[in-house]
């Protein structure tokens, strides 16, 4: 490509980098400063007419001149004089660099090797080194946004801006040429986004289809770079990372750099809050902490920026037009919520991102009548309904997540009153059992060739049982002359837990099921991983307690599924790890899975 540019562009870039030397290049002075013309020789002021600067390059430093001025004919002798040459640097200076450089070699052998390290499992961090591969590269200088346009006021007097019946514009970005490299040509663009909607879309379905094609065949729409972000999102997380490979791969780097751009340019869209959720799935999904909780939290800060949480708010997106995007914009938020639950049921005690959602929220509705742009003639689904009502996979998917938030609530409040406390966990207890004990006969004609399965809303609804019963179960943590509901509480955890865990078991082999009907990992959904984890970390623990082969038996099928998930997504293989390195090997010296909450 360099050869293509033509040698005054390519002089001017070579001026923009040296002005960018001793210039902050920032949102004041986005653009490099580019010299009309040749360059001006030296005035008479600058350095004397009879000498050049310095001596030129092949000097051989011969009297009066050297012989390459007196062969060009050249006017500007090279000059000697002492004035001229940078002083010598002393012996001290010259010790002091060479140990700076030695430092900086030892940096770079040994930093290297150990940046990739995750300290805790093993895993390979959010971070590239290879300075040819870096996101930096992404983007250009030239191509940083110029200073902002965006209406303050719509955040320090939001009621002055509604008033005055205010708009905000959304701006023209350009896409980086880095981008459009990376999408490929039209074919490959078509064929990325038809794979993504025949896999990621089947148990994370964010994105319209049908409005996603009615954008890209109207020829009076130019994409924006919003558009271009989501499709590098969709293809780095439908697309599968070849086996030694590590996640952070070139895309996802690229995919982080494009978001920071937009971000700075005020690029928000309903497009960029699913690039940011698709990308936290993939960090999700290849364990890439702590950036797929900072993602997650990101996608909830601009949800809630933009209005999506509530429509009673001030709103910066423009007024949906048709139903389909009323849902798709219901889901995107759906899809926060969900995220923002998933990463703190390990994680705990920390709040969520999100807003609680209110009881009268919509449900999402039926996925493919919305695929089809088709409304319904039926009443919409709230969040309040009763779960004996059929409800869609991806509706069942936000109930469960909506439980298992309830769930962390309940566990990181340390206010709750002791006789409260042991009422709600059994209230609790009793709303998630009662959605365990329906999804299965719903899931009976699950097919996964065929529709979306009801695999993540059973995972989630596993885990949130777990994770409840593992805080109760465990008697040394019991209140002394407790209240009667403390031993229901407890008896119900410790049976529980062998319950649960028995249908993480059937869970698991219908997920076998499923992979063996498509043939391939494409359609595994990395939010029911979690659920074999919990499962396999209880029942290595009932085998270091009792020893018994039933165990042994039932932990060496949850490991074999997950050796199996490991081959789409990194996180099965860290989880079969710690139940290996951890709960295997007599859990720290800890009575049980209960002592850890």
């Amino acid at each position: 490509m360099d050869n293509e540019i033509e040698p005054a562009l390519r002089q001017g870039l070579q001026q923009a980098a040296a002005y960018g030397d001793g210039q902050s290049n920032g949102y004041g002075d986005p653009q490099p400063h580019f010299q009309a013309g040749p360059p001006q020789p030296p005035t008479p002021q600058q350095h004397p007419a009879q000498y050049a600067a310095q001596a030129c390059s092949s000097c051989d430093k011969q009297l009066p001149h050297c012989g390459l001025c007196r062969r060009i004919g050249r006017q500007q002798r090279c000059d000697y004089s002492d004035e001229s040459r940078a002083p010598q640097p002393s012996g001290e200076e010259i010790v002091s660099l060479r140990q700076e450089v030695a430092e900086l070699k030892h940096l770079l052998t040994n930093g290297l090797s150990s940046a990739r390290i995750n300290g805790s499992n093993g895993a390979e961090s959010d971070i590239s080194m290879n300075s040819g591969d870096s996101p930096a590269n992404f983007l250009q200088p030239s191509q940083w946004p110029a200073p902002s346009n965006f209406p303050s006021l719509f955040f320090y007097d939001s009621a002055a801006f509604e008033y005055a019946r205010f708009h905000i514009q959304a701006p023209h970005i350009k896409v980086p040429s880095g981008a459009l490299s990376a999408l490929g040509n039209s074919a490959e663009l078509r064929a990325m986004i038809e794979h993504y909607f025949d896999t990621v879309h089947t148990y994370f379905p964010i994105v319209s289809k049908i409005r996603l094609y009615q954008h890209l065949s109207n020829p009076l729409h130019e994409p924006g770079a919003d558009i271009a972000l989501l499709f590098l999102a969709m293809k780095l997380l439908a697309n599968e990372i070849a086996e030694g490979m590590p996640a952070q791969t070139q895309l996802y780097q690229d995919v982080k750099s494009f978001y920071i751009y937009l971000e700075a340019q005020n690029g928000f869209s309903i497009q960029m809050i699913q690039a940011l959720l698709l990308t936290s799935l993939y960090e999700i999904g290849h364990g890439i902490y702590p950036a797929a909780y900072l993602t997650v939290g990101n996608a909830a800060r601009v949800g809630h920026a933009v209005g999506l949480h509530a429509r009673e708010v001030p709103q910066m997106l423009q007024r949906c037009t048709t139903w389909t995007e009323q849902e798709e914009r219901r889901r995107v938020w759906w899809g926060v919520l969900i995220l923002d639950r998933f990463v703190n049921i390990g994680h705990r005690g920390k709040p969520f991102a999100s807003a609680e959602p209110s009881l009268d929220m919509h449900l999402p509705t039926d996925d493919a009548a919305w695929d089809r742009g088709q409304m319904l003639t039926t009443a919409p689904l709230s969040l309040s309904a009763s779960r004996t009502i059929k409800a869609s996979a991806f509706a069942r998917a936000c109930q469960s997540i909506h439980l298992a938030g309830k769930v962390i609530q309940h566990l990181d409040d340390r206010s709750i009153p002791v006789d409260y406390r042991f009422e709600e966990a059994l209230r609790l207890h009793r709303g998630l059992r009662a959605l365990a004990s329906t999804l299965p006969s719903e899931a009976e004609d699950d097919d996964p060739t065929i529709r979306p399965t009801l695999c993540t809303a059973m995972a989630t609804c596993y885990s949130a049982l777990l994770t409840l019963y593992d805080r109760y179960c465990c008697t040394e943590s019991s209140i002394p002359d407790g209240p009667e509901s403390q031993l229901v509480m407890q008896k119900e955890s410790i049976d529980g837990i062998a319950a649960i865990c028995d249908c993480v078991l059937q869970l698991a082999r219908r997920m076998r099921e499923n992979i063996d009907r498509v043939g391939n990992l494409s359609r595994l959904s990395p939010l029911t991983i979690q659920c074999l984890y919990e499962a396999g970390a209880n029942y290595a623990w009932y085998l270091t307690e009792s020893s018994e082969p039933v165990h042994a038996e039932k932990l060496a099928e949850i490991k074999e599924l997950l050796i199996i998930c490991d081959r789409r997504w990194r996180i099965a293989g860290q989880y079969l790890f710690t139940i290996d390195d951890y709960w295997q090997r007599g859990c720290g010296g800890m009575i049980g899975p209960g002592a850890y909450g």
